[in-house]
């Protein structure tokens, strides 16, 4: 038996690397989001250290290099990384004395959602390298190496559409159009959901009638929705969302529910909501992040009724 002291010391040169002003194993953006890279160092030696070269190199997704910017490196199209040296600071990396500290940045840009459809689980890595010279006590020089990372991962395009019909409603509409007050005239809301990249845990789709709305039901039958006739609330329990729906040529989550309107008096030449409030969130699997999108309001101007006229749009007497 035996045993052995083993000192950890600190590398030459910290590095720190944050996105868009955060820090953390890992950041989440969006598809398109322009992304603002800084890369924190200081000079942990007693000595100072010259001809200091820090590469960030960019690996995983592939990045567009003419939207790569910095106004103090150099991109590197070749292996898309970006350099820094004493060249490209104008002699800010030729000698660090003792603790000194800096930055240097660049920026990028995200892959469209588009782009990224195809992909499951999208992640960007920027691998950090820096070298560098010193002299020993014995005034022999020393090369110096330190490295840094940091994951960047995209989450998932999560969409939600919310459209009115009436006279493309698979309940069969009743009631006069234009709406009229006193009298009910039922709708169909059509909800489509899509999403591209990553899995949606435990999705739930929620929206609130007004009070002059009342509901008739909903197809499919084996979707779970529900309303509060109490607070007027419609909850669909969605589940899991998976990656890839509604994209490429695969079929979209979809539910339609059967509202009936009766407007009043106080309504008349106006554009009531039927059905307003309208968010979808969910957990994305790959990022860890919530994620949540709305819907507008739907209004009595159907628009997405391919045979419905502006004109009856309004409530009338």
């Amino acid at each position: 038996e035996g045993s052995h002291r083993v000192t950890i010391s600190r590398p030459f040169l910290d590095l720190a690397v944050s996105v868009n002003k955060e820090n953390g194993a890992n950041v989440t953006v969006a598809p398109g989001d322009r992304i603002n890279v800084a890369v924190a160092w200081q000079n942990n030696l007693p000595t100072a250290i010259t001809d200091a070269v820090i590469v960030a190199r960019l690996s995983g997704l592939e990045i567009d290099g003419e939207k790569v910017q910095t106004n103090d490196g150099f991109y590197r199209s070749s292996d898309n990384a970006v350099l820094w040296d004493k060249t490209t600071t104008n002699g800010g990396l030729s000698n660090l004395i003792p603790g000194s500290k800096g930055t240097v940045n660049f920026s990028f840009q995200m892959p469209a959602s588009g782009i990224l459809e195809a992909l499951r689980n999208p992640k960007l890595i920027i691998t950090v390298h820096a070298s560098a010279k010193r002299f020993s006590e014995a005034g022999v020089p020393e090369n110096l190496q330190a490295t840094a990372s940091q994951t960047i991962k995209v989450a998932s395009n999560l969409q939600v559409t919310a459209e009115g019909h009436y006279y493309d409603n698979p309940f069969g509409s009743v009631g006069a159009m234009p709406p009229k007050t006193g009298q009910e005239t039922t709708y169909a809301i059509l909800f489509t959901i899509t999403n591209t990249t990553n899995k949606i845990k435990g999705a739930k789709l929620t929206a609130r009638l007004p009070a002059y709305v009342r509901s008739l039901g909903y197809i499919p039958p084996y979707e779970k929705i529900s309303f509060n006739k109490i607070d007027g609330s419609l909850t669909w329990d969605i589940g899991d969302i998976e990656s890839g729906v509604g994209v490429r040529g695969t079929p979209p989550r979809m539910a339609a529910v059967n509202l009936g309107l009766t407007p009043s008096t106080s309504q008349i030449g106006q554009t009531p909501a039927i059905l307003e409030n309208i968010s979808l969130t969910g957990l994305d699997e790959a990022t860890g992040a919530p994620s949540s999108v709305e819907a507008p309001d739907v209004t009595t101007n159907i628009q997405s009724d391919g045979s419905f006229s502006s004109s009856n749009a309004t409530v009338v007497k």
